[in-house]
């Protein structure tokens, strides 16, 4: 992650990852709560908030090109969310249950991986909080890959799996939203 400007593109979105990582703890509550009942609802859900974090991506991939290196990455994980979100909107609610319990173990190990990533970039600049972040991002991985490991014959252990993934992510977004903002405010909006 090189930064070219004192532009602050980076922290000035800090509240896009609190936000999501809020929406993220939420449906993994509900998903604990009440398995089966929020399935299709989750699906819908879950297919309406990748729609939105793509063009938000994008957006922000798009105002971003003289100022951050890493646009090209950002842009590309924006188009792909978004096509995968318009995707899921666009099929019909039985087909849409059964793709959303692959699609969502899929990219749960994705983000995480993705997050570890962005965890290692930010380490040059707040090496403390590297630990925390990839510990959440491990066990999400691992909650991932058992919840992908059988999605379709799912059980309510199964769908908790998904749950705790789906919090550990959230609380890690939490941690690197607050971990921007403080960044930010560190070193006045330059970065």
């Amino acid at each position: 992650m090189k930064i070219k400007s004192k532009s602050g593109i980076i922290s000035r979105y800090w509240w896009i990852p609190l936000i999501a990582g809020l929406v993220s703890v939420g449906l993994g509550i509900w998903c604990l709560c009440d398995p089966m009942s929020s399935l299709p609802v989750l699906a819908y859900v879950f297919a309406g908030c990748v729609t939105a974090a793509g063009a938000v991506y994008c957006a922000m991939a798009l105002s971003a090109p003289s100022t951050y290196s890493g646009w090209g990455w950002m842009l590309a994980v924006g188009l792909l969310e978004l096509l995968c979100g318009i995707w899921l909107l666009c099929i019909p609610q039985p087909v849409l249950t059964i793709a959303f319990m692959y699609v969502i173990g899929i990219w749960i190990l994705v983000v995480a991986i993705n997050g570890i990533c962005e965890a290692c970039a930010m380490s040059a600049i707040s090496p403390a909080w590297i630990i925390w972040a990839v510990l959440l991002l491990v066990c999400t991985i691992v909650f991932g890959i058992v919840f992908i490991t059988n999605p379709v014959l799912s059980t309510v252990t199964e769908w908790m799996w998904l749950g705790l993934a789906l919090i550990t992510y959230g609380f890690y977004r939490i941690s690197f939203g607050y971990r921007l903002n403080q960044i930010g405010k560190r070193t006045n909006g330059l970065i």
